[in-house]
């Protein structure tokens, strides 16, 4: 009896220990099998974000060619304007395993920043004293005054101080280091170009909010020269920024504008002259625009534009950014100089659903500010960018 027993007892123990050992086994197989398919998984999704570049780097080369194309056709190299093949976006392109889908905007058709640069004590003044002249200066604060944003003579003079190489405040309106020292926490000025739009943040006087509301309008362009400048392409620019170049004029600067775009090289000046009777008939009828709007203010032509790109290989999705240089005379050449690079996580919200918001919210803002009554809707330039919902 206690033979079997002790028999029963030891196969008992046998089958648990067997029990034990399938399941450790069957755990190490399941760890085994699961770090597998995580490493998979990592080596699929780390190959669908290098395909998703390549094909997106293809697509900047697409790009390129298209701008070295409209600069040396002798049918297009006149001007820029949204009608021209470049400003057209990219169809949404099937490629293999995903998708491509990308445009160009011009980034001339914004206030650069480092033109800021220009002014001095004396340029500032004047150009703030004489009333019937439109400079750099008058419309900026023309377009904070259109969003709602306080306009002041030192939301001009701090930009110029963070820009100049100097350490002396362009006038009583500006800030340099000493000013600086007392924020929370303390920041260094630049002394240098702006490299970013959203560095305007740093600047004495102008809130994130501010600055958020004035991107769409402002860009960060590097300036070969100190004294040189990027005008606005009129060709391009939107209502909003025409509205701010109009300075007394307004709604019939915006008016001469959209009757007669696209304009070619030289016929934006004589144009205004016509549509607004600035000429002098005792003067041999020569009209007043050029000294109105100085021809480093306004243009007809663009050599800066911001590349937006969209490639989705699988589950991998890649936003990529570039702004493309291009340079006119014997040595006429595109280049990117500079790109950035974005993965968007798939547990994210689209992207067009945040900008429709905003882009209404926007439209709301601004319809409330013109007082002119500037059309929103009808005769506005629609940049590809825009249009596909980017």
């Amino acid at each position: 009896m206690n033979s079997s027993l002790m028999i029963n007892h030891q196969r008992g123990v046998a089958l648990l220990a067997a029990i034990v050992l399938v399941f450790a086994v069957t755990v190490i197989l399941t760890n085994i099998f699961y770090r597998h398919q995580i490493e998979v998984s990592q080596l699929a999704s780390s190959l669908h974000n290098d395909q998703a570049l390549l094909i997106a780097l293809s697509g900047e080369g697409w790009a390129i060619e298209l701008l070295r194309d409209d600069l040396t056709d002798p049918q297009t190299n006149d001007s820029d304007h949204t009608g021209e093949i470049w400003a057209q976006a990219m169809p949404l392109l099937p490629v293999e395993g995903g998708t491509l889908t990308g445009c160009i905007s011009d980034l001339q058709s914004r206030i650069n920043l480092n033109n800021f640069s220009r002014y001095n004590a004396s340029a500032l003044q004047t150009e703030l004293n004489q009333f019937d002249k439109v400079g750099l200066a008058k419309t900026w604060l023309n377009l904070l005054e259109l969003l709602d944003i306080p306009p002041s003579p030192s939301r001009v003079a701090t930009i110029v101080d963070w820009i100049d190489a100097d350490a002396t405040v362009v006038n009583s309106w500006g800030a340099e280091q000493p000013d600086y020292e007392s924020f929370d926490p303390p920041r260094v000025v630049a002394n240098g170009q702006l490299v970013e739009t959203t560095e305007l943040a740093d600047i004495a006087g102008y809130t994130i909010a501010e600055v958020q509301a004035l991107l769409p309008w402002v860009s960060a362009l590097p300036l070969k020269q100190q004294s040189s400048v990027l005008p606005i392409n009129v060709n391009t620019a939107d209502n909003e920024l025409l509205f701010a170049l109009g300075g007394s004029y307004g709604q019939q600067f915006v008016d001469a504008i959209i009757d007669g775009r696209p304009f070619s090289v030289g016929q934006v000046h004589e144009h205004l002259n016509d549509y607004l009777g600035l000429r002098d008939p005792a003067n041999n009828n020569v009209g007043r625009a050029d000294s109105i709007w100085a021809k480093d203010l306004i243009t007809e032509t663009s050599n800066y534009f911001q590349l937006y790109l969209k490639a989705q290989i699988g589950e991998a999705e890649l936003e990529v950014t570039s702004i493309i240089e291009r340079s006119n005379g014997p040595q006429a050449d595109v280049n990117v100089i500079a790109r950035e690079v974005n993965k968007v996580p798939s547990v994210l919200p689209r992207k067009v659903e945040l900008t429709e918001m905003n882009k209404n919210n926007r439209q709301d803002t601004l319809s409330d500010n013109l007082q002119e009554g500037v059309d929103m809707d009808a005769d506005a330039v629609q940049p590809a960018c825009l249009m596909m919902d980017v």
